[in-house]
């Protein structure tokens, strides 16, 4: 009896610890693979003995604090899990958290990317930093993240600092793809999405400046000339919502690639500080739902919120949109498309003050309705290709102004518009020169910001520089005499103004030179003093930009003093 109970004993303990039997491992800990962290041991072995280990059933692999330097690159296996500790996205803190120091691939963009995620694998609360990378002299590396080829790979609460390329669920197929909760600053495309054939989703994303955007690095302007946030090919009903990109040449771009184009509904997405916000080469026919949108171009040439491309055929749709910025225009639009903005707001176009329309159809259809115009520069221009537009039920800051040289079909109805504010009358004795008369010269690049605290209809401004622009203000004296001078200068809204903006006063006194410290002003006249003029055009103010911040040019008068 005891020997049959010792047999049945054997039995079951073998059986308990028979590795056939044993429950399979579901997560696991990197450091229990080797991984040390410390931001000098490569750590790429460790990692992916620990992916393997819950390979097989699917599971996740957990990542403390630490700084893991990963010589080469991760390839997270089917149904697999690769989690840190932020259970949100965080700002760049350095090399806090669960940070993986990616090195590979220097100087080429091509190249085996950083992490491949597979079928049902997830990346969760990682940061990944590239210690390599140089503000100052931008090098490419290959993507930081990419599909493998299967449904399913989702980012989540991560943050992705300063990559070259950031995800890349494009090049091969990543169906239902999920992203949620990634900040970063990707510095030459943000997120490509292609081959996704069915429902892709991505929320709460925002590239932002996290890691760079100090001037005399030059990081700014790179992005400017070179930055792509978002580029969408083929997509069938990609949902896009609440993301955010700031400082990029081309905020969300829409192409065509050999597998087709996008379809979508994108809500609450913006583009702060782009010089092209929405690029659109190309839509499939149920065209793009673009909701609640805020879009802001002013850096580069000619700065606009919307171009549509003559490669587009679809519709795009802007609905409960904000386009503000001091921008060249709000849309150029080409193609045999269709595009609408209903209920849309359009703050400010037409910078420099030369007539430009807030959108301009070269091509295809448009149609504008209960949306504000919100300055008195010309609205609309159908020209080239133009087919056809309607332009009903909307509030316009100045008069009517759609033309038509393309003889499109236009239909006009039901529009509303203020009329243009009355000039100030300067006080008795007062010559006055505001910044619209045609007598001020301007030279080099000034932009013309709207009202609010300007004088009349808005001022000039220019970016600091070394003297390249240069509004002067000549006047037409009565008589010869002492005449007090005084500047206007607006608010800083943005606290970039100068502190010593130069004011050349040229007088029968001889030039003499006021530095104004622009950054308190309230929107006010400035007294700069009391000189000789003689009768005619004999004298002048220069205002330039050679000066510690932006400057403004706005008005000028001269007041006679008794004799």
């Amino acid at each position: 009896m005891k020997l049959k109970c010792l047999w049945a004993l054997c039995f079951v303990l073998a059986v308990a610890l028979c590795p056939a039997f044993a429950e399979p491992l579901s997560q696991v800990n990197v450091k229990d693979y080797g991984a040390k962290g410390d931001g000098a041991t490569d750590d790429t072995a460790a990692f992916q003995a620990a992916m393997a280990a819950v390979a097989d059933q699917g599971g996740t692999v957990t990542v403390p604090v630490g700084n893991y330097l990963i010589k080469t690159h991760l390839n997270v296996p089917n149904n697999v899990t690769l989690e840190g500790v932020w259970k949100i996205p965080t700002a760049w803190t350095q090399y806090k958290g669960s940070t993986l120091l990616a090195v590979e691939g220097r100087g080429a963009e091509e190249g085996t990317p950083f992490i491949t995620l597979n079928a049902n694998s997830t990346l969760k609360g990682i940061t990944v930093f590239y210690p390599n990378q140089k503000p100052e002299k931008i090098a490419p590396y290959p993507w930081c993240i990419a599909s493998g080829g299967g449904d399913n790979p989702s980012i989540v609460d991560c943050l992705l600092v300063n990559p070259y390329q950031g995800v890349d669920f494009g090049t091969r197929n990543s169906g239902r793809h999920y992203i949620r909760n990634l900040y970063g600053q990707p510095l030459r495309r943000g997120v490509f999405v292609d081959k996704c054939y069915d429902v892709g989703r991505i929320e709460n994303v925002h590239f932002w400046p996290f890691w760079n955007w100090e001037e005399k690095t030059g990081t700014a302007a790179w992005l400017t000339r070179h930055g792509e946030a978002f580029i969408f090919g083929r997509t069938d009903w990609e949902y896009v919502c609440n993301t955010f990109v700031f400082g990029y040449g081309i905020g969300y771009r829409f192409i065509q690639t050999k597998d087709g184009a996008m379809n979508g509904n994108l809500l609450g997405i913006g583009a702060d500080a782009a010089h092209i916000a929405v690029l659109v080469e190309a839509t499939q026919p149920p065209g793009l739902l673009i909701t609640n949108g805020e879009f802001v171009s002013f850096p580069g040439d000619r700065p606009t919120e919307v171009v549509v491309q003559e490669t587009h055929g679809g519709v795009v749709q802007f609905m409960n949109c904000a386009f503000w910025g001091p921008a060249h225009q709000i849309a150029r639009i080409a193609g045999t498309g269709t595009v609408s903005f209903n209920s849309c707001n359009f703050v400010d176009w037409d910078r420099e003050g030369k007539g430009i329309p807030a959108i301009e159809l070269s091509g295809g259809h448009l149609t504008v309705s209960g949306s504000n115009f919100m300055k008195g520069s010309p609205q609309a221009a159908l020209t080239g290709k133009a087919q056809s537009a309607i332009v009903m039920g909307n509030r316009m800051g100045g008069p009517l102004a759609v033309s038509n040289p393309a003889r499109a079909d236009l239909q006009i109805g039901l529009n509303v518009f203020s009329k243009a504010p009355a000039r100030p009358a300067a006080e008795p004795g007062a010559i006055l020169f505001d910044d619209t008369d045609r007598a001020v010269k301007f030279t080099g690049r000034w932009l013309l910001a709207p009202g609010g605290g300007n004088y009349f209809q808005g001022a000039r401004w220019a970016y600091k520089g070394e003297g390249e622009a240069e509004a002067v203000f000549i006047p037409d004296l009565p008589r010869s005499g002492r005449y007090r001078v005084y500047a206007y200068f607006g608010p800083d809204p943005a606290h970039d103004h100068a502190s010593n903006a130069p004011v050349e006063i040229r007088s029968a006194d001889g030039p003499v030179t006021k530095r104004i410290d622009l950054r308190p002003l309230k929107g006010q006249w400035v007294n700069l003093g009391s000189y000789r003029f003689a009768k005619g055009r004999k004298g002048s103010v220069i205002i330039t930009n050679r000066a510690d911040g932006n400057v403004l040019a706005d008005a000028v008068k001269w007041v006679g003093e008794e004799k």
